[in-house]
């Protein structure tokens, strides 16, 4: 099964999609999965957000940003952010099974966090244009939304670690929430 086909399986059927990313190239597949994210991300509703004259709903903690320029510039750091993430997840997700004696393939753990990260997105690139070409991006209306997007990506995040990793669903969930934690502790700073 490629890529594209893996992908929307974990739309419908998350626990067989991750079965079949057990024998998918690791951690190539990862890298893919968290490039569509943020470059598509990046190309679409950031890129629109700036062409259309937004401001972030905040203040940058990133005060050498201007209000008037973050989405231009978050257009170009957005991938960038991704990747440190995806690495940062995974690498904690990795010393933590590694400080508890479990058995621990980083390589695989890229692949897991990559397309956990992948698979909501088709929803949430719907959701988002939506919203734009609506002009309805209201702080609470994107807040709540893009909380239960976090929260199906940790779901996944627990089904990829428990079905690749064979993990015990407590330690997988365990494992989800503090990579939906990193994420999103990093994206309030540099997310808008």
């Amino acid at each position: 099964m490629n890529f594209i086909r893996v992908w929307f399986l974990g739309l419908i059927n998350p626990s067989k999609a991750f079965e079949i990313l057990k024998s998918k190239p690791a951690p190539m597949w990862g890298f893919w999965a968290v490039l569509i994210h943020f470059v598509v991300t990046s190309l679409t509703s950031i890129l629109a957000s700036h062409l259309l004259g937004r401001l972030p709903f905040e203040s940058s903690y990133l005060t050498f940003l201007s209000m008037e320029n973050y989405y231009l510039i978050e257009i170009f750091f957005l991938p960038a952010f991704g990747f440190t993430v995806w690495l940062l997840g995974s690498a904690i997700v990795h010393i933590t099974l590694r400080l508890t004696k479990k058995a621990s393939d980083f390589d695989l753990i890229l692949n897991i966090i990559g397309f956990g990260f992948l698979i909501p997105m088709p929803v949430i690139w719907l959701w988002d244009w939506t919203m734009i070409a609506l002009n309805s991006c209201e702080l609470t209306v994107m807040a709540v939304s893009h909380s239960s997007f976090a929260f199906w990506e940790a779901i996944l995040f627990s089904v990829g670690f428990k079905k690749i990793l064979g993990l015990r669903l407590l330690l997988a969930v365990s494992l989800a929430i503090i990579t939906m934690t990193v994420y999103v502790l990093l994206a309030i700073i540099f997310v808008r």
